[in-house]
């Protein structure tokens, strides 16, 4: 895993149950090399829990949470291998082993292709609702 590769890197990814403890998500403090757990860190949902969510993130954009994982399993793992649509990773189950994006065979390719999943899936589609979208802002940037 990258914890073995890169100084200050995260521990391997952690699950647990919502009933535990310590049943909240910290951060990962890359400079420090430590995970601060002093209050609940929410993600973009709202989600404190650490129920099935696999917390610290893998890839080149820290891939992590239980939609985004699952979104990587729907249309490059298992899943999409299961349902008879094309899958780069047919053999990888990204639901019940995350960590194969650092740790499973063909990781150094799968890290690269998670994160350009990752930027197309959440950077691209980027739309607040108001007036600011990614698309847009960028083709008004190209076109000067």
């Amino acid at each position: 895993t990258t914890s073995q590769v890169y100084p200050n890197a995260p521990p391997p990814l952690e699950c647990r149950p919502r009933t535990t403890t310590d049943a909240f998500t910290g951060f990962w403090d890359m400079i420090n090399g430590k995970e601060q757990v002093f209050f609940p860190y929410e993600n973009s949902f709202g989600r404190t829990d650490v129920e099935g969510c696999c917390f610290w993130g893998r890839g080149a954009l820290h891939t992590k949470g239980i939609c985004n994982i699952g979104k990587l399993n729907y249309y490059l793992g298992a899943k999409a291998a299961e349902d008879g649509r094309p899958s780069r990773y047919p053999n990888v189950d990204f639901c019940s082993f995350p960590e194969a994006t650092c740790a499973g065979s063909g990781s150094r390719e799968m890290r690269w292709v998670t994160s350009m999943f990752e930027w197309t899936e959440r950077i691209q589609n980027y739309d607040d609702g108001k007036d600011w979208n990614y698309l847009q802002k960028l083709k008004d940037f190209v076109d000067g």
